[in-house]
Order: structure tokens, then sequence, then C-alpha cells
């Protein structure tokens, strides 16, 4: 990839992805800085950038560990030399129970959340036969109906925890991912703290009980500082705010926003009409969701997939704003960082526009 070094983002081919690196680094410094003054350590979610060379960075910057969705992304990152990881989502079947056998060989620290007691057995029983032992956190279901044991029966999982030797019981994940992206900031408080606030009465109850609840964690970049008002949330595990997206950008923060670090480069292909012309970036390079895409190079232009496929996007312009020429790329922030991120192999990192670095997004298909 050094072919690229020294390059104006805009010689590169379309479509693709662009870190600008200081506006990166300085949404890795302002969490660390805002999650410092609250209290609560950073163990940021690797699920949205799905690459090891950014997890090491944000280790650098002062996470304290490194979450997960899947073993697969898990042993990705190991074997990259990321450490104190976090799974966030349980780990079922007899083919993931081995591949987090060979993952907790190499680290040790790694946590794994549990939501169910025939799967701690099948996990114990594992761990016994390969002469290993597992941190874990009881997940609990933060109304979404996903994941996570309910509240009422976290007690009963929590206690059963002490029949297996193998398995060392660590805090409570919660995490409220359905209200990550409500737009007003008092209603996104009120509504994850009427969950969290329930929560942390558990946390407080097993440690009267003189039970080790170290850890309460699950905010995301959407919650982060707002659960963190709670004492009892000693972790948050944000992942967007490291690059930003769409979504994320247009709702309300308590503190000062962080940067649109991550666009998406995509040049025009056809100017046949009046009313729009077409680029070379569709659903296969943009993730599509309900929030549009935000095109920053050209001012009163619209991007949409309007029908356009998966090769192809249309940009139409607003009021008498001017459509671009054939052959122009045009800067977008992606709608949603994590999907779209995984449709690629490669960031390229610029400064001051400049293409300074390539760095691969080594997790990407990592969905097992």
């Amino acid at each position: 990839m050094n072919k690229y070094l020294g390059l104006h983002k805009s010689e590169l081919d379309t479509p693709n992805l662009v870190i600008d690196k200081t506006k990166l680094e300085q949404n890795l410094a302002l969490m660390q800085s805002l999650a410092a003054e609250k209290g609560v350590e950073v163990r940021a979610h690797a699920k949205t950038h799905k690459c090891s060379t950014l997890a090491k960075l944000q280790l650098k910057f002062g996470c304290v560990g490194i979450c997960v969705a899947k073993v697969s992304e898990a042993l990705v990152l190991v074997r990259a030399g990321v450490s104190g990881l976090l799974l966030t989502s349980p780990v079922v079947t007899k083919l993931k129970i081995t591949q987090l056998m060979e993952l907790l060989k190499l680290a040790p620290d790694t946590m794994v959340v549990v939501d169910n007691l025939a799967n701690v057995a099948d996990l114990n029983q594992a761990l016994q036969a390969n002469n290993l032992l597992l941190r874990v956190l009881v997940d609990i279901d933060a109304g979404i109906g996903r994941t996570g044991v309910l509240l009422k029966d976290a007690r009963f999982l929590i206690d059963e925890l002490s029949n297996f030797e193998q398995i060392k019981f660590c805090g409570i994940q919660c995490y409220a991912g359905h209200l990550q992206h409500i737009a007003d900031l008092n209603e996104r408080r009120q509504q994850s703290h009427a969950i969290l606030t329930a929560v942390s009465k558990l946390k407080r109850e097993l440690l009267e009980a003189g039970i080790n609840c170290a850890i309460q964690t699950g905010s995301g970049t959407g919650t982060f500082s707002l659960d963190s008002e709670l004492a009892e949330v000693t972790e948050i595990q944000p992942g967007s705010y490291c690059v930003m997206d769409q979504e994320y950008t247009e709702i309300n923060y308590k503190e000062q926003k962080f940067n649109s670090a991550l666009t998406l480069l995509t040049s025009v292909i056809s100017v046949n009409h009046t009313t729009h012309v077409t680029v070379d970036a569709g659903t296969k390079a943009l993730y599509r969701v309900a929030t549009l895409p935000r095109i920053i190079s050209h001012p009163g232009l619209v991007y949409d997939w309007d029908g356009f496929g998966d090769e192809h996007g249309k940009v139409s312009a607003l009021n008498s704003a001017e459509l671009p020429k054939l052959g122009e790329v045009l800067e977008l922030v992606v709608a949603h960082c994590d999907p779209t991120i995984n449709l690629f192999d490669w960031f390229y990192i610029t400064e001051n526009d400049i293409v300074v670095d390539c760095w691969k997004i080594d997790a990407r298909g990592c969905c097992q």
C-alpha cells in the first residue's frame, strides 16, 4: 500500500474510506478526558472499526481494554497484540466455545458475557478440559429483547455461577442499544437512567451480600456521558465515537461533539440528466439506513440510494446548487459507520488531505 502514500485523497480510487488522523486523535483524546472527569474507564468497542491498528491506538490513548462482538474478531485483535478484551455477546455452540478456548490460551485476561445457565455449564466443561479459567459478566436485557437475562432473573444466575469452578463472576453488562440515537438529550437520559437505575440497585445488593461485582458496563456513544452520572457505572464501551457517522452527528450531546473523522469518497460516473448525477457508491459501499449520508465537499448536494442498486448512488442538487461534473470526487459522512466499514479492506489515513498511512481493516467479515 506504500504506492498511495503522499497522494492527495482525491487521487485515490473510489469508492474508499478515509480517516483524518488529526480528527481521529482528537476524538480519542476527548473521550478519555470525559471519562476521566466522570471517573469511569473506557473499553472501546472494536465492532465499529474492526481494525487492530486503531484498537492499539485506542489503548495507547488510555483505554483499559477493547470490546468485541464475536470470537473471530477477538482472535484477529489478540494475534495483532491487542489485550484486555471483553466479548459483549454470548459465546454459544461447540465450535465457538472451542475457538474461545484457543483465544483464552492466547489472552487469559479475556472476559465474556453470559446470560444462560446451560451455556455456563457448557463453558465450564470446556474450561475444565483445557485447564483454563474464565472471567464473566452477566449480560442483562436492557429492554431490547436481544440478549441478556431479564433483570428479575439476574440474581439467580449470578448466585449459580459460584457452582462452576472454572468461572469467575466479575460484574454486569447492560447495553441499551435502542436508546443510542434518541435525538433529544433529556429523553435519552430519562430512558437510559430508568433502566440503569434498576441495574445499579442490583449491583449494590450484590456488593452488600459480599459478592464481588467490580464492573458495571454497557454504555455506548449516545449514552456514555449520561450513564456515567450513576455512581455504580465503572466502564463505558462506546464504539462510533472514534470516527463518528451521520446518525450520531444528528443527536444532541451533553458535552462537545466528536469530529466526523471518517469519510467516504465517491466519483461521478454519469451526468446524462439535468436533475441528478450518478456516483460509484451504492449499497455495496454505503450501508443503507433511514438517515442519509451527508455530502461535505459540495454545498447543496444530497446523496440518496433511491433504488440505484448495489453499485450506484444518486446525487441531486438542492435549490440552485450546481451539479458536479463527470469525474469529480465527492466526500460524504457515512450514515452508519459500523456496517459500512465492514464493506472495505482498508482505511486511508490522511493529514491535511494527504495520505500518510494505510490501515488494514483486518477483522472485516469476522462475523462468527
